[in-house]
C-alpha cells in the first residue's frame, strides 16, 4: 500500500509537479534573467572602460592634451558596446559619434573625470553613449539559445531524477530513517546497512551515524560521570571559598566584584564600609593609603608578576589599626576578558606583636624607661635632625654595696626609685636612659652649663633621698657621679661623645670622697 504522507510519495509528486513547473517557467525566468544580466554587463563593461581610459583622461584634461583627450575617446568608441563618446572640460571639448547617438534618443552616461593628484577635485566630464541596438541583440541570442537548452534539460531532468532519486537514494534513505526513529539514544540500538550501499555515501551516513550513537552512548555515561562529580566538586570547592579564613574577591579589571566569601563582607562590616558592588579599581576604597596600594599593584601586574604586600586598612569602627596582607594575581580568561583575583589575610594581631616587641626592644623591662639599644635610635634621631642636646652620663655610688649586703632585690629597688626620680625631676622635653647596670643616660634639651646644672641638682637632690630596706632603722641612701657632654659642640660623633662623657664622669667619681660637692664635671674635647 502506497503511503500518501511517505518521503517517497511525496518527493515523486514533487519531482514531477517541479519538473512541470521548470518545463513551463523556468525558459522565461532565465530568458528575462539572462537578458538582464546582458544588459547589466554591459552597463559593468561600460564602467570598467571608463576605468580603463579614466587615468588617460584624467592626464588630459589636466595637462590640456587634445590629442590624450582623442586617444580616450577613440578607445572607447572602438568597443561594440559603446556608439559614441565626448569629453568636455574648460579647456578641452572632443567628442565621437555624438550626432548619430543623439539621433537614436541614446542617453549618455555621464563620468567625472577627477583630478590625477587632488582626487576631490573634478576636471572634466565624460559622456558615454551605449549602442543599445548591439547590447539588445546579444542579450535576446543568448536568452533565446538559453531557453530552448533549458526546455530540453527540465524534462530530461526530471525523469531521469524521479527514477534514479526514488530507487538509490529515497527508499534506503526511509529504510535508515524507520530504523533511526526506533533507536534510543545512550543505548546499545544500531541501524543496519541497507542491501547494495554498504560503500556508498548511504552506507557510510549509516556507519557514521552508528559511530555517533556510541560516541553518544559513551559520552552520555561520562556525562553522567562528569556531573556527578562537578557536582561534588563545586560543593567542595563553594564551601572552601565561602568559609576561608582569609578574604577573598574576584573582580573585573573595572573593579565590579564578580565573587566575594563571607570572609571578606565581614572584613568590610569591620571597618565600616557599606555592602556594594565595587570600592574603587583595586578595592583601594578599603585602604589608609590606596596611592600606595594601586601603584604597587600595577607595578607588580606590568612585570607579570602577582603582587604581594602588607598594607593597612581605614580605621574600623573601634578605631583599632587594621593589617592585611594583600596577594593579587591577573587572571586572563579564553575570551580575553581580565581578572583579578585578591585575598586580604587580617595580620593584625601580628603586627601588634610585633609592635609590642619592638617596645620590649627599646625599653628597660625593670624600670620601664628606655633601655641602651632605644636611647641611641633616640640620640641618633637627634642627630640626624641637627638638633642641640646635652648627653649627661650617670654612675651610681654604694650602689654594690647595697647588693652585697640586702641582695639583688634590694639593688633592683633602688635602681626602680632611681628612674622614678630621674624621671620626676627632669623636664618635659628630657629623656631618661639606664644605660646598663647601675648606668644611667640624661638626654637634655641644654646648649648650656648652667641649664644643664639645674636640670642635674634637681635629679641629684631626689636620688640622694634616704632609702630603707625592709625594718632596717639605718637609711640606705645612694649618690651619683655625673660626665656631660654637648652635642655638636663637644662632639659630633655619637661614640666620641659618649667616650668624652663617660671620661668626665670617672673624674667626678674620683671626687666622691675628697669632694663630694663636685659630682658634675664637664667633658673637654
Amino acid at each position: 500500500m502506497i503511503n500518501i504522507q511517505g518521503l517517497g510519495f511525496r518527493f515523486s509528486l514533487f519531482l514531477i509537479a517541479a519538473s512541470m513547473l521548470v518545463v513551463l517557467t523556468t525558459a522565461e525566468f532565465f530568458y528575462r534573467s539572462t537578458y538582464e544580466n546582458e544588459i547589466s554587463e554591459a552597463n559593468h563593461d561600460i564602467e570598467e572602460l571608463f576605468r580603463t581610459v579614466g587615468a588617460t583622461a584624467s592626464i588630459a584634461a589636466f595637462l590640456e592634451d587634445e590629442d590624450l583627450a582623442k586617444e580616450a575617446i577613440n578607445g572607447l568608441v572602438k568597443s561594440n558596446k559603446i556608439l559614441a563618446a565626448s569629453i568636455k572640460s574648460e579647456a578641452l571639448d572632443y567628442q565621437l559619434n555624438v550626432t548619430e547617438a543623439i539621433n537614436k534618443d541614446t542617453e549618455s552616461r555621464v563620468f567625472i573625470v577627477q583630478h590625477p593628484f587632488m582626487p576631490e577635485e573634478s576636471l572634466a566630464e565624460l559622456n558615454i553613449y551605449p549602442d543599445f541596438d548591439y547590447i539588445i541583440h546579444q542579450a535576446e541570442k543568448i536568452s533565446t539559445d538559453n531557453s530552448y537548452s533549458l526546455y530540453v534539460e527540465a524534462v530530461v531532468v526530471g525523469i531521469v531524477a524521479l527514477i534514479i532519486t526514488y530507487y538509490i537514494i529515497i527508499s534506503p534513505m526511509l529504510r535508515v530513517g524507520r530504523s533511526l526513529h526506533e533507536i534510543t539514544p545512550g543505548t546499545t540500538q544500531r541501524i543496519a546497512v541497507p542491501e547494495h550501499h554498504a560503500r556508498s555515501e548511504i552506507g557510510g551516513l549509516v556507519h557514521d551515524t552508528n559511530q555517533l550513537l556510541s560516541k553518544v552512548e559513551e559520552q552520555f555515561t561520562q556525562e553522567r560521570q562528569l556531573r556527578e562529580e562537578i557536582e561534588f566538586l563545586e560543593k567542595r570547592f563553594r564551601m572552601l571559598f565561602e568559609n576561608a579564613k582569609s578574604a577573598t574577591v574576584l573582580m573585573t579589571e573595572t573593579g565590579i566584584i564578580e565573587l566575594k566569601n563571607n570572609a571578606f563582607i565581614d572584613l568590610i562590616e569591620k571597618i565600616g564600609l557599606e555592602k556594594k558592588q565595587e570600592y574603587g579599581e583595586l578595592l583601594e576604597e578599603l585602604f589608609e593609603n590606596p596611592t600606595v596600594v594601586k601603584t604597587s599593584l600595577l607595578d607588580a601586574f606590568g612585570r607579570n608578576e602577582f603582587a604581594t604586600g602588607e598594607f593597612k586598612l581605614r580605621s574600623g569602627k573601634n578605631k583599632n589599626a587594621m593589617w592585611v596582607q594583600l596577594i593579587a594575581s591577573p587572571l586572563i580568561t579564553e575570551e580575553e576578558e581580565r581578572f583579578y583575583q585578591i585575598t586580604l589575610n587580617d595580620i593584625s594581631s601580628r603586627k601588634r606583636e610585633l609592635q609590642k616587641l619592638a617596645l620590649q626592644a627599646d625599653f628597660d623591662s625593670l624600670t620601664g624607661i628606655y633601655n641602651r639599644n632605644g636611647g641611641e635610635k633616640l640620640i641618633a634621631k637627634l642627630m640626624n635632625e641637627g638638633k642641640h642636646f646635652a648627653l649627661a652620663l650617670i654612675d651610681l655610688n654604694g650602689f654594690k654595696a647595697v647588693n652585697d649586703i640586702f641582695g639583688h632585690d634590694a639593688g633592683d629597688e633602688v635602681l626602680i626609685f632611681v628612674s622614678d626620680q630621674l624621671n620626676d625631676k627632669i623636664r618635659k622635653d628630657d629623656i631618661a636612659i639606664r644605660w646598663g647596670g647601675d648606668e644611667f643616660v640624661l638626654l637634655l634639651q641644654a646648649e648650656d652649663e648652667e641649664s644643664v646644672k639645674a636640670v642635674i641638682s634637681k635629679v641629684n637632690d631626689g636620688v640622694k633621698k634616704p632609702f630603707y630596706f625592709n625594718s632596717d632603722t639605718t637609711p640606705t641612701i645612694v649618690s651619683m657621679s655625673v660626665g656631660v657632654a654637648f652635642y655638636p659642640n663637644t662632639s659630633n660623633n655619637l661614640n666620641t661623645l659618649v667616650k668624652l662623657a663617660d671620661i668626665a664622669m670617672y673624674k667626678a667619681k674620683q671626687n666622691k670622697i675628697t669632694a663630694p660637692q663636685d659630682y658634675l664635671i664637664f667633658a673637654q674635647k
